[in-house]
């Protein structure tokens, strides 16, 4: 995997996508999954959704095994949902776990957050991180991303997102993605700049910003 980056390209922090230009997205892959070769920035987590599909030693096996690439700039994502059958006790376990892990390994994590927003804000208490916490596909409301903005957790948005949350919040604490969406990020770029009252080109510095101080600056 080449190491040789070019930070100014890199505009979507979760994908799942192969982007056609290299350096300009972190794709995220699952444990035991192969970065692909040239300049690829990945993040490997746990899923919640995953959970129970693996022998948990297992996949934690490989996720450690992952960890070693130095594409990998992020763990994640991880995180909890509560919209699924996986017991929230678990769910908890695996990624508490993956908490301290993010610490050990001094990499940001990419969190997962469905109906979860008081517990993620109850874990970054409790373990008070110093790697940076994101919140991929954040959807809530203006109030709730006040209430994670407040604790210090940034907010990634997507192809769908309430916009008077991305309108509520300091841009500082602002990042974008395109998850499982397969549209163009420039695009994404320029809708959230119209309604920020910004030019695309003053948002898209903005959010590299912010990109170097969570995955780059530390």
């Amino acid at each position: 995997c080449s190491l040789i980056f070019y930070l100014m390209e890199l505009l979507d922090v979760h994908t799942h996508h192969l982007s056609t230009y290299p350096g300009r997205s972190i794709l995220n892959l699952m444990p035991g999954d192969l970065c692909p070769t040239g300049e690829v920035y990945c993040s490997v987590g746990i899923h919640p959704w995953q959970i129970d599909e693996y022998e948990e030693e297992v996949i934690w096996e490989q996720l450690l095994l992952s960890l070693k690439d130095p594409c990998v700039i992020a763990i994640g994502e991880a995180g909890i949902d509560k919209l699924i059958s996986v017991s929230l006790v678990k769910q908890l376990a695996v990624f508490e776990k993956q908490i301290v892990l993010s610490e050990e390994k001094q990499l940001p994590l990419i969190i997962h957050c469905v109906h979860a927003v008081n517990e993620i804000i109850q874990l970054k208490k409790k373990y008070a991180p110093h790697m940076p916490w994101v919140i991929h596909g954040f959807r809530g409301k203006k109030e709730l991303a006040l209430q994670c903005v407040n604790h210090h957790i940034f907010l990634s948005f997507g192809e769908k997102y309430n916009e008077e949350a991305l309108k509520g919040i300091p841009l500082s604490s602002i990042l974008m993605e395109t998850d499982e969406s397969k549209a163009d990020i420039t695009c994404l770029y320029d809708k959230a700049a119209k309604l920020l009252s910004l030019s695309a080109d003053d948002l898209k510095l903005q959010i590299q910003q912010n990109i170097n101080r969570v995955f780059f600056d530390h």
